[in-house]
């Protein structure tokens, strides 16, 4: 069948009814990481911490995820994709239980460093943080689960991904908002947070009663058990049992180790560029918190449009690195239209950035859970820790590079996603369409 044909074929429906569970368990887990994002600065601060405090408790919940992605992504491949999800989310729940405590406890002083008091409630926000970050990398065993569910359904695994995406951005969209309202009680920050606590809770009943183990990876059914077993009147093995590969020799694979530096140059870019667009818009601009805030706004709301009906008229795009090409190459043009002087063209750089994500980013998860294979969630979890580090080396160079780059950040950023782009043969082997790049 000829390539023009199959890009007029039309999309495979997504098993919706098996899909939808899992889509509003990442919509909640996103809504309630968010709820906290508009106060962690002011909280840190009224408990003793210092700006760099503050930076180093966003670390600590990327460093923790960096640890956490592949062992959770490792278990699920052995115990099964949904009991993680919930041990991942009664984690998540307890990490709020103490952000709560920590918010209700005398401020007691444990010593000063640096500009900085060490109190205890400061020190439960950092192991809250820790917590919900080691258990955070359940996106890893989410994407897993995705990958299963579209195991024979692979023509839409770009449009699933994708709306995972949209999930994640409408989250990061409202949450922010909602904390806004709540935070202005007499409750303050104390409700937002209660808030979060709660939606883990749905989120965890959600998972238990509404999402069933995917059996993509199980296709013929599991493996019956040997007669020693079957004389003891033991029940099959699981597909996903304890043969399945361990992580380290998972990531010695070329092509996964292709994925992760792919996976790693994505992220250190974006975070060069969230490390710095938020001063340089102040500063350079001029721009006042709202005007910044509907910046993102306008960045959210053009992505979700990306990852939903675009990247559904994108799908068909065949081969499929050409759709990758072409987000990469917008997220580029992006870059360097931030580095202009404000107005009009700054916006269509966030438009740029977003649609050029919502093309390249799912097409990305989908060439990865290609590679899964019987190794899906420890691929997932490489991923993830891939993207954790890429934040932690992108906010905290960023942040230390802009004051002597100033704007030149963001086309260092853009210079990285142009190597990406001209990587799109690694990344994607075997691929027609890396010949027009």
């Amino acid at each position: 069948m000829s390539e023009a044909v199959s890009a007029r074929l039309p999309v495979s429906p997504l098993p919706f009814r098996r899909f939808g569970p899992i889509l509003a368990v990442h919509f909640l887990g996103t809504l309630g990481f968010s709820l906290a994002i508009p106060f962690l600065v002011y909280i840190v601060r009224d408990l003793g911490g210092a700006s760099w405090t503050y930076g180093l408790v966003g670390a600590t919940y990327s460093a923790c995820q960096l640890v956490g992605a592949p062992l959770l992504g490792q278990w699920s491949d052995r115990a099964g994709r949904r009991p993680v999800l919930v041990a991942s989310q009664v984690g998540t729940l307890a990490a709020w239980v103490l952000f709560l405590v920590a918010l209700s406890v005398p401020v007691g002083e444990l010593g000063a460093f640096a500009g900085a008091t060490l109190t205890v409630p400061l020190l439960l926000v950092f192991l809250a943080r820790a917590l919900d970050g080691a258990t955070g990398g359940n996106i890893s065993v989410a994407n897993a689960y995705v990958a299963d569910l579209t195991r024979d359904h692979g023509e839409v695994r770009q449009v699933a991904f994708g709306r995972m995406g949209m999930a994640s951005s409408l989250g990061f969209a409202i949450g922010p908002a909602v904390a806004g309202l709540l935070g202005g009680t007499v409750w303050g920050p104390r409700l937002p947070i209660a808030l979060a606590a709660m939606l883990a809770l749905v989120t965890t009943a959600a998972i238990v009663f509404l999402l069933d183990e995917p059996k993509g990876r199980c296709p013929d059914g599991p493996p019956p058990p040997s007669s020693t077993a079957s004389g003891l009147g033991q029940q099959a093995k699981p597909c996903h049992g304890e043969d399945a590969p361990r992580a380290a020799a998972v990531w010695r694979r070329p092509a996964v180790a292709r994925a992760l530096l792919a996976t790693f140059l994505l992220f250190l870019a974006f975070n060069f560029f969230f490390a710095g667009f938020p001063v340089h818009a102040a500063e350079a601009f001029g721009w006042d918190p709202a005007q910044l805030g509907f910046f993102f706004g306008v960045l959210a709301l053009a992505m979700m449009v990306a990852q939903g009906p675009l990247l559904c008229a994108a799908s068909r795009l065949r081969p499929r690195s050409v759709g990758f090409a072409l987000g990469v190459g917008l997220r580029v043009a992006a870059l360097l239209a931030v580095v202009l002087p404000a107005g009009p063209v700054s916006y269509l750089g966030a438009v740029f950035y977003a649609v050029g994500n919502g093309l390249s980013w799912p097409t990305f998860q989908a060439r990865v859970a290609e590679l899964g294979g019987e190794a899906q969630g420890a691929v997932q979890g490489a991923v993830t820790s891939a993207a954790s580090l890429a934040s932690i080396v992108g906010l905290v160079l960023g942040g230390a590079l802009y004051p002597a780059l100033g704007a030149g950040l963001f086309t260092v950023a853009a210079t990285i996603f142009a190597l990406v782009l001209l990587g799109t043969r690694a990344w994607f082997p075997g691929s027609a369409a890396t010949d027009v790049l």
